[in-house]
């Protein structure tokens, strides 16, 4: 004689859920939700209260087997870490497009590593082009500060003051050859920057063309 299995608490529940279900409800459309309670004993029923809502909950069918789980609500210190995690991934797909986008400038631009080599003697040939036309220009600047200074130097020796005009013309050359100075200097480092930056462009373009560029 076989022996007859007693029904769990939990089938019994299911079974008078069922009992005083509506007769429209069938039990295929049947659900139990389970949830812990403050002394964290699991409860079920057909609704979950209010205060245990946000809580992990489990699905039920009418046979008592889990059929879903309903994950608890996010904590505020989860929410801000998934906010953390999601900006760094954009800012990595800005970075990953932004890759692209120059990696295709390069690629468009040059056809060969010759081009790229003479587009790069061009750039330098320009930088020092402008600079020799700033050191002429600044030549002639202290020409003509050092033709009013030996007028300035004349009255100082006839003991007469030198005239207003004299000093802020001597003043506005000083500054003149100061300001070309500067430009130069930050030429010449461009012309640094332009170096490693064709030693950069250079090795990238050789991984490009050998396919060798992975985007992750």
């Amino acid at each position: 004689m076989s022996k007859k299995t007693k029904p769990t608490g939990i089938r019994i529940f299911i079974l008078a859920c069922l009992m005083m279900s509506s007769a429209t409800l069938s039990a295929r459309e049947f659900r139990i939700q389970c949830w812990r309670n403050h002394e964290n004993i699991r409860e079920c029923g057909t609704v979950v209260p209010p205060e245990f809502s946000q809580q992990r909950i489990e699905v039920l069918n009418e046979r008592g087997i889990v059929i879903k789980v309903l994950p608890a609500a996010k904590s505020k210190a989860e929410l801000a870490e998934i906010a953390r995690q999601k900006k760094i991934a954009q800012k990595k797909q800005r970075q990953i497009a932004e890759r692209k986008r120059k990696d295709n400038i390069l690629l468009q631009t040059y056809t060969s590593e010759r081009d790229l080599r003479i587009g790069q003697e061009n750039k330098v040939a320009a930088i020092k082009s402008i600079i020799d036309i700033t050191s002429s220009n600044t030549r002639s600047l202290q020409k003509n500060l050092a033709r009013l200074q030996k007028r300035a130097a004349d009255y100082e020796r006839s003991g007469q003051t030198t005239p207003d005009r004299l000093n802020a013309d001597m003043k506005n050359l000083l500054r003149q050859i100061k300001d070309n100075d500067d430009f130069i200097r930050k030429k010449q480092h461009d012309l640094i920057d332009l170096s490693k930056q064709y030693d950069t462009d250079l090795a990238r373009y050789r991984l490009l063309k050998q396919g060798k560029v992975k985007y992750e």
